[in-house]
Order: structure tokens, then sequence, then C-alpha cells
């Protein structure tokens, strides 16, 4: 039986600035708005922007993407550009409340068709060998 693994990949790391979430990750700056940070920690979905269109656009940027606290209420969740991120909520309250420096922000990659690892000596209930 074949099913899907996923791995999670240390690529950046989210940090308050002046009241926003500024995550910064190996292929790009993106922020989260004063405003939507305390929505986020309400565990309301918000926007995320790319910091270098809110410089273009003077303040009017569309949204490259969403973020979201998951269901568990233990990690937030990134969705750029159509690919996810994910860092430990713990770390982001402690990022937005001063008490850390950053949260680690960490790539998913979900492998298709990892089979399961079986050991030689298990054999399925009820069969005899």
């Amino acid at each position: 039986m074949k099913q899907n693994e996923t791995i999670f990949e240390h690529i950046g790391a989210a940090r308050q600035y002046e009241g926003t979430l500024r995550l910064d990750i190996k292929t790009m700056q993106a922020v989260i708005s004063r405003s939507d940070v305390a929505r986020l920690l309400d565990r309301w979905p918000v926007d995320v922007f790319d910091i270098s269109d809110v410089m273009k656009t003077a303040g009017s940027p569309s949204p490259v993407g969403r973020a979201w606290v998951t269901r568990s209420g233990r990690a937030v969740i990134y969705l750029i550009n159509g690919i996810k991120y994910i860092s430990p909520l713990s770390q982001v309250q402690g990022a937005i409340t001063g008490e850390r420096k950053y949260a680690n922000v960490s790539i998913m990659r979900e492998i298709a068709g990892a089979s399961p690892v079986l050991s030689s000596s298990s054999s399925p209930a009820g069969v005899a060998a």
C-alpha cells in the first residue's frame, strides 16, 4: 500500500517588524499586515503580501497568498504562490510578543507513493508463515 509522506525542510523565519509579521523565506520576503496579525491569532484566515509589491504599489498590493492557524491550533500555515509553508504557532506568538527573535518557517513537501517500512519479521495477523 502506497501513501503520501510529508517532509518539512527549514527554509526561513517569521519575525515581528513594527507590528507586522515579516516572513523571510529563501526565495522572497512576504508580510502579514498589522491589522491582520491580531486576526490571525484569533484564528481567522488572512492575506499575505509580497514586500516588493507593497513598496511598488504604494501600499495597495494584491495578496500573493493566505495564512491561517491549523484546526489543531498548533501551527500556522502560509500558502504563498501555491507553495505551503508552516510555523509552530507557539513560536509565532513568541515572535509577535517579543519573547523570541523569530519563528521557524519550513516548507511542506508531499512525496507521493512513499511505501511504509515494514520489518521482515512481521506478518499480518491470522496468517501462518
